[in-house]
């Protein structure tokens, strides 16, 4: 491999990953009001809400009951996870709901 190659891989990384690890390393012994802390509790479920909803709600309107395949898959596994709090449980419901759901859907 060129060494310009090689070279544009490192700088690629120190770009990526120094914005991420200064914060971490200059913050770790910072200690964040109480408040700030109770509200970054919520950023990771916000994130990955932001990240599945649009997906979820892209064949919105569509059967089965008007809720898309994707939609109505989420239903059965929302409900397992609320019930078990397992997350393989949750996943294997619903990949199995979305592979049932979207066999029997027909493509439109």
């Amino acid at each position: 491999m060129r060494p310009s190659v090689v070279a544009a891989f490192l700088l690629m990384g120190i770009v990526t990953y120094l914005p991420r690890c200064l914060p971490l390393v200059g913050l770790s012994r910072v200690r964040l009001p109480r408040l700030v802390e109770d509200a970054l509790r919520y950023v990771g479920i916000a994130v990955m809400a932001a990240l599945v909803a649009p997906d979820l709600a892209a064949t919105w309107g569509q059967p089965p009951w008007g809720l898309g395949p994707r939609l109505a898959a989420a239903v059965p596994a929302a409900v397992v996870a609320l019930w078990t709090r397992n997350m393989a449980w949750t996943v294997v419901v619903g990949v199995a709901a979305y592979a049932l759901l979207s066999r029997g859907v027909p493509a439109g």
